[in-house]
């Protein structure tokens, strides 16, 4: 009698260890997400330097802890731009979680980024600027010539070398 009362009871703590173990990931942050406005220096815009935000800023959250970065731009320099990363998302609080960016070349480097839940969006704050991301089912399409013609601006005027 005594071993199956022991039997019971190692059965119950090892049920309550494996439940308190799981990841308690809130499903309102798991899903497609892209920016949808900038705000900088109180002027808000859908748009930056003639690209939709949207372009810039897309992510999908996984369940599993994981986060991708998906660009819109179909090309491979582009599309292995993180190949040497990984981003892992948590929640650190109510209505808050944090990505980090972790470099896959230095395991001592790593970058970052919270994230605050408002009004059914996911809002990022740093210095005067605020992007937020609404939860999309699918991402939006961004027209690729504007996308080249932006970059082309933006070679041209020798913000990027």
């Amino acid at each position: 009698m005594k071993r199956i009362i022991c039997a019971a009871l190692a059965a119950v703590m090892i049920m309550c260890c494996l439940t308190g173990c799981g990841s308690g990931r809130d499903p309102k942050y798991i899903g497609k997400w892209e920016a949808d406005q900038l705000t900088f220096d109180e002027t808000t815009s859908s748009e930056f330097l003639g690209v939709p935000i949207s372009a810039l800023f897309r992510f999908d959250i996984g369940k599993d802890g994981k986060v991708e970065w998906k660009s819109p731009i179909d090309n491979p320099v582009v599309q292995n731009a993180n190949s040497d990363t990984e981003i892992k998302w948590k929640e650190t609080e109510e209505n808050k979680i944090q990505f980090t960016v972790y470099d896959l070349t230095d395991n001592n480097k790593k970058e970052t980024m919270e994230l605050v839940y408002r009004d059914g969006k996911l809002c990022i704050e740093e210095n005067d600027s605020l992007i937020t991301l609404k939860k999309v089912d699918e991402f939006t399409q961004i027209d690729i010539d504007k996308l080249n013609n932006a970059a082309h601006a933006i070679q041209d005027y020798g913000i990027v070398n």
